[in-house]
């Protein structure tokens, strides 16, 4: 009873959800078409999937790769938005919008650090195996 409550409740707008998505892509294309460290990304991010390809990645190590490529991607948005939110509520320069903003980009760095040994690990090991023979 109370599941089909739930269900009746429900209503799916798909006009609601294409704007969502249509506002989504319109803020990954801002990030990408403004943002230095977002096409340094880009390009790192094309170079794996290259790299990938012409190594021969099994479908453990494409996850794997794939998954750090989204995160560094996705820390990288939400330090833009952030940034710019901080910008918005604090146009002077204060001390504590500074910290926010560096730990923002902190985050970032933590990411993209630990997208390098995973990417290390695996490309090296397959480099290695190809190089050996």
């Amino acid at each position: 009873m109370w599941l089909q409550s739930i269900l009746l409740n429900v209503t799916l707008s798909v006009t609601k959800t294409l704007r969502s998505f249509r506002y989504a892509w319109h803020g990954i294309y801002l990030v990408v078409r403004y943002e230095n460290n977002t096409r340094v990304h880009l390009l790192a991010s094309v170079a794996a999937v290259a790299l990938g390809m012409l190594l021969g990645l099994s479908s453990l190590e494409w996850a794997l790769v794939l998954m750090q490529i989204g995160l560094v991607w996705a820390a990288e948005t939400f330090n833009t938005a952030l940034e710019k939110l901080v910008d918005l509520v604090s146009p002077e320069y204060h001390p504590l919008a500074g910290k926010v903003k560096d730990m923002a980009a902190g985050a970032v760095l933590i990411v993209s650090l630990m997208s390098v040994v995973v990417g290390g690990i695996i490309f090296g090991s397959r480099a290695y195996a190809w190089w050996v023979g």
